[in-house]
């Protein structure tokens, strides 16, 4: 059974790694959310991040620019990859 938040023999780390380095790195992330279905980052600087290329992740479903957010829908759900997104910035130094 895959990790909530990936897709079938998916890995919620190696998800959220490649999500956190195409939006920029951690130092790039100022606010770190989620919802029922999507992980929510505020961005320092949005051009850093490549919206196309996190769409096209295996375990992603589509990436949405709302409110001032890089919304990113899961399959699965967000929990999973949230919690690695969230420990990753913390071993970073970067707010959460």
């Amino acid at each position: 059974m895959a990790e909530p938040g990936t897709e079938a023999g998916g890995d919620a780390s190696a998800l959220a790694d490649r999500v956190l380095e195409l939006v920029g790195g951690p130092g790039n992330v100022e606010r770190l959310t989620h919802c029922w279905a999507r992980v929510r980052l505020v961005l320092h600087d949005d051009a850093a991040a490549d919206d196309d290329a996190v769409a096209a992740l295996p375990g992603v479903i589509m990436v949405v620019r709302q409110g001032g957010q890089l919304q990113v829908a899961l399959k699965g759900g967000p929990l999973a990859v949230h919690a690695v997104l969230a420990q990753r910035l913390r071993d970073a130094g970067a707010p959460t």
